[in-house]
């Protein structure tokens, strides 16, 4: 495997659990998950604007997951001599005639 693809597969892990960590953070309508762990903690200690920023930076989690997703998936990576992201070329085998 490529180094490039390496890195951005462990990148990609690395945001899909900061997004995790971030969304449940975020406060809900009903207190959310964030209200079992210390209720109105997350708004005295993190600020007023806390809920703002926590939406934005889910947001800009989401753009990076989904753009490293597509450029993880477009990467061409060969395993052992083969190249795995072309599909092989081959004849589609014929079935046998009825009699």
């Amino acid at each position: 495997m490529g180094f490039l693809f390496v890195l951005l597969t462990v990148v990609f892990i690395l945001v899909c659990i900061l997004m995790i960590a971030v969304v449940l953070i975020q406060p809900h309508e009903g207190g959310g998950l964030a209200s079992a762990f210390g209720g109105g903690v997350s708004d005295s200690f993190f600020g007023t604007k806390a809920i703002s920023y926590a939406w934005k930076f889910t947001i800009v989690l989401v753009v990076i997951y989904f753009a490293l997703a597509v450029i993880i998936n477009k990467l061409p990576v060969k395993h052992e001599g083969i190249e795995l992201s072309k599909p092989a070329a081959s004849s589609p085998e014929k079935a046998p005639a009825d009699k």
